[in-house]
C-alpha cells in the first residue's frame, strides 16, 4: 500500500514530527501519535487494522520534549498526525481554513474530544490571501522570515508544508504529500490507495513534482516526507 513499483513485504512507517527550537517558541510540525493511541482510545482511519500502530513508552512528542510545545503547525488533520495533540494542552494549533472546513469544523467523524481540547487557529493560505514563498501561498509564522506555512493542497483539501530556515540550513516538511522518499523520485502510491486517501490526486502529483524539483535543485535543502523509514532515528538531530 506504499509504493507502486512492485515491491512487497511489511514496512514500519514512523509518524515523523518536526521539532523547531525557535528563540521565541518551541514549535512542532504535526503532533504524531500520542498516548491516547497507545491506550487504544483514539480512533483510527481508513485502511487501519487492530495493532497497526505501535507507540513505545517515551516516544510521544511530549514525552520526548518533556513538555507540550507552544505552537503546532499541522500539515493536515489525519489521525496519525493529530493524536498527539491530546497530550498538548495550551498549545496553539495552526491548520488551514480548508482543512478545518473539511475535518475539524463540525465535520462528521472528527473526534469531538479533539475539537474541544485543542486551541485551533485556522489560517487562510489561499492564493491572494497570503504572501508567496517557493511559488506557493505562504504565511510568515512568527514574523521574522524563519518559519513559513505553505499551502500544499492535494493529500487533503487544505494540506500544508512548513519551510524552516534553521541554523544548519533549510528544512522543508511536506507531510503526507509523500510518505517515503521514493515518492519524490517518480514512484507513487498504488492507484487504489491514491483513490482512497488523496483528496485531489492530480494536485498531489503536482506537489510531488514541486518538492522533487526543490530537492534536486537545492542541494542544501532537506525535504522531510511524512513517514520515511530511514528517518526514524535520523531526526533525533533537530533543526534549530
Amino acid at each position: 500500500m506504499v509504493v507502486d513499483d512492485g515491491t512487497t513485504g511489511p514496512v514500519m512507517l514512523p509518524a515523523l514530527v518536526g521539532i523547531i527550537r525557535h528563540p521565541d517558541a518551541l514549535i512542532t510540525v504535526d503532533a504524531g501519535l500520542g498516548s491516547a493511541t497507545r491506550e487504544g482510545a483514539f480512533p483510527g482511519f481508513l485502511l487501519d487494522r487492530p495493532g497497526r500502530h505501535v507507540v513505545p513508552e517515551g516516544e510521544t512528542v511530549v514525552e520526548r520534549l518533556g513538555r507540550p510545545p507552544d505552537l503546532v503547525l499541522m500539515t493536515h488533520l489525519h489521525h496519525d498526525h493529530t493524536s498527539g495533540l491530546l497530550d498538548m494542552p495550551g498549545a496553539k494549533v495552526w491548520t488551514t481554513t480548508d482543512d478545518w472546513r473539511a475535518f475539524g469544523g463540525g465535520a462528521l467523524g472528527f473526534p469531538r474530544r479533539l475539537r474541544a481540547a485543542v486551541d485551533w487557529r485556522p489560517q487562510d493560505v489561499r492564493p491572494g490571501r497570503a504572501g508567496q514563498v517557493l511559488g506557493r501561498p505562504a504565511l510568515d509564522v512568527l514574523g521574522d522570515g524563519r518559519i513559513w506555512y505553505l499551502a500544499l493542497a492535494g493529500h487533503t483539501p487544505g494540506s500544508a508544508a512548513v519551510l524552516v530556515h534553521a541554523e544548519d540550513g533549510p528544512w522543508l516538511f511536506i507531510g503526507d504529500t509523500a510518505w517515503v522518499d521514493q515518492h519524490l523520485e517518480g514512484v507513487r502510491r498504488p492507484p487504489l490507495v491514491r483513490a482512497l486517501i488523496d483528496a485531489e490526486p492530480r494536485a498531489v502529483s503536482a506537489g510531488l513534482d514541486w518538492a522533487g524539483r526543490l530537492k534536486h535543485g537545492c542541494p542544501g535543502l532537506r525535504v522531510i516526507v511524512g513517514h520515511e523509514p530511514t528517518l526514524a532515528e535520523g531526526t533525533r538531530s533537530m533543526p534549530r
